[in-house]
């Protein structure tokens, strides 16, 4: 989601109209196990963006540390402990073991080798650490159906061909995300979310939320 289309205008049609209030749901659903009374004092997120998903956090930190592969304007002024730096995803610039918690909104569809991103993210986290993973299920048919009465048309009002660049970027399946997801996070406590159905499908489910207790 946040590393693709330079220069398009995605975000006008991702988070307006009802495709807007289902992401705001989704980013819910991340944060729900996490809160204010949690601290995480190192959390980045991988893929932030112009930072639509950090209003919607709620636990403490000290440090927040947003990471994109391009140069972004965050969308609102961030406070002192939030900043942002270039990045890859496939090779995060933090020591190993030195986050307590990473959080990754869309993000594995778009890389070239979504497996190393995993391990990189995994490795990157202390043990104990938490890790929280949005999965959109392209290309599952709800996932389908809902971008086709949503986004799609948004889009396609903008001059974007649609098609096109989703076929371009969503280059990764979900059904195989999801088998990576769990074979890099085999020695982890992992709980599946599916939306809206709580049992593990890409065909039938908008969105998965990974959310990864790292163990020792």
């Amino acid at each position: 989601m946040n590393q693709m289309w330079e220069g398009s205008n995605y975000d006008d049609y991702l988070y307006v109209g009802a495709q807007g209030r289902v992401m705001g749901q989704l980013h819910r659903r991340m944060e729900k196990p996490f809160p204010a009374t949690r601290s995480f004092p190192l959390t980045v997120e991988v893929g932030a963006g112009e930072g639509q998903h950090f209003p919607y956090v709620r636990h403490r930190y000290e440090r927040y540390v947003m990471t994109d592969v391009r140069p972004q304007q965050p969308a609102q002024p961030l406070p002192p402990n939030v900043e942002f730096q270039v990045g890859n995803a496939e090779d995060l610039p933090f020591a190993p073991g030195s986050i307590d918690r990473l959080v990754s909104t869309c993000v594995l569809h778009h890389l070239g080798d979504p497996e190393r991103a995993l391990r990189s993210w995994r490795a990157s986290v202390r043990p104990g650490g938490y890790l929280t993973i949005l999965l959109a299920t392209d290309p599952g048919l709800a996932h389908r159906l809902g971008r086709h009465l949503t986004t799609r048309r948004a889009a396609m009002r903008l001059g974007i061909d649609y098609d096109l660049e989703m076929a371009r970027e969503h280059r990764n399946h979900a059904g195989a995300l999801m088998v990576q997801i769990e074979r890099v996070f085999a020695a982890d406590t992992v709980r599946y979310v599916g939306i809206p159905f709580p049992f593990k499908t890409w065909n039938f489910n908008y969105s998965s939320v990974y959310q990864v207790h790292k163990q020792p």
